[in-house]
């Protein structure tokens, strides 16, 4: 009877430490998943400030190149974002005659928007074969008035739309009507090696 109660007793001790251990590795389990989670918003926040908030001003600072007329065309038109390379429009560099002011509504020519970079505008480039963002962009640039901004289809980028300057670009994943018209509000007309001329100054 002695052995029966000992034996009884171990068993119950031995599910208690069972019991106890699947408790321990629950709770262990779900400090994983916080943590995990914690460290998803802490790499989102990180990239929001990267992409929006990287130097002073809006947006990302890219490597200018001389601005010269003529070819060769040549752009820095690759950024690392959190690890991951992406493809960006062209910023700064070589140059051939400047397109029109406004929405144009077809495909950008890079070495033409350049050249109005360099008198200081604001270029808009959104993904082609997307009617909807189109028009978003096409209300967005008449809202602001069409001075010292280029707006067309672009579909070597990463992004579905981006804002360049001369030097900086505001890349996003969709569009976003107030941090395109802060991106314009800032940059228009101040930033390249003949900054103003947009404006006919």
């Amino acid at each position: 009877r002695q052995r029966r109660r000992e034996g009884s007793q171990r068993a119950q001790a031995a599910r208690t430490a069972r019991l106890e251990g699947r408790r321990k590795r629950e709770r262990r389990g779900r400090l994983y998943v916080v943590a995990g989670l914690l460290a998803a918003v802490v790499v989102v926040v990180a990239a929001v400030l990267l992409l929006r908030d990287t130097g002073p001003g809006v947006g990302f600072a890219v490597r200018e190149l001389p601005a010269s007329h003529g070819p060769p065309y040549f752009y820095d038109t690759q950024l690392t974002f959190d690890g991951v390379p992406a493809e960006i429009p062209p910023t700064s560099g070589r140059h051939g005659d400047a397109s029109p002011y406004g929405f144009l509504g077809r495909p950008l020519i890079a070495e033409s928007v350049v050249h109005n970079m360099e008198h200081g505008s604001v270029v808009l480039w959104y993904q082609p074969g997307d009617p909807d963002l189109a028009g978003d962009v096409n209300r967005l640039v008449r809202d602001l008035g069409e001075t010292c901004v280029v707006a067309g289809s672009f579909a070597q980028m990463s992004f579905e739309v981006a804002a360049t300057v001369w030097g900086r670009v505001l890349p996003l994943e969709r569009f976003e009507r107030e941090a395109l018209a802060e991106f314009i509000r800032e940059y228009r007309g101040e930033r390249g090696p003949e900054a103003g001329v947009c404006r006919g100054g």
